[in-house]
């Protein structure tokens, strides 16, 4: 079976500005651009950035997808919105996981499971998950312990 990673990224609180924009075409001759959105697609070699390194600089949400079992969801939230300390409790090593800058939280949900073995596509799941971003902001945090629950789960 042939490899397949997936990664995209939105910007959601304000369109990529040009430098930006050039920084992400740097990353990738098979990137598709927009000034909100890139993507990524790989059969064969892997993705050149730091996806949570682009994701600090550029966007607001995160997918990647590999057909061995990975996905991951991240998120940039403004420090000034959410209670850090609250995202921590839901952390677990190598799983879940919060990072801050000087503006902003990273939440990174890692999963990887057997069950995810398989071949799937990528394209159309980041647009649905876009709505939990903003559930984190307001303080929602169900789909995180939905999160932590399949990562406890999983936890060996």
């Amino acid at each position: 079976m042939s490899e397949y990673q997936y990664y995209e990224f939105l910007a959601l609180d304000r369109p990529l500005s040009t430098s930006e924009q050039s920084y992400i075409q740097s990353l990738s001759s098979r990137v598709q651009l927009t000034s909100n959105q890139a993507i990524f697609t790989y059969s064969y070699g892997d993705f050149r950035g730091d996806p949570q390194q682009v994701l600090e600089k550029c966007f607001d949400i995160m997918l990647s997808m590999a057909n061995w079992g990975t996905r991951q969801l991240m998120f940039r939230l403004p420090t000034s919105l959410v209670d850090v300390s609250l995202l921590e409790s839901y952390c677990l090593p190598d799983k879940i996981s919060v990072a801050t800058t000087d503006n902003h939280v990273i939440l990174n949900i890692n999963l990887d499971d057997e069950e995810y073995r398989d071949w799937i596509e990528g394209e159309g799941w980041l647009s649905k998950l876009v709505s939990l971003r903003d559930d984190l902001l307001r303080g929602d945090f169900r789909a995180l312990y939905l999160a932590w629950l399949k990562a406890v789960s999983s936890h060996g």
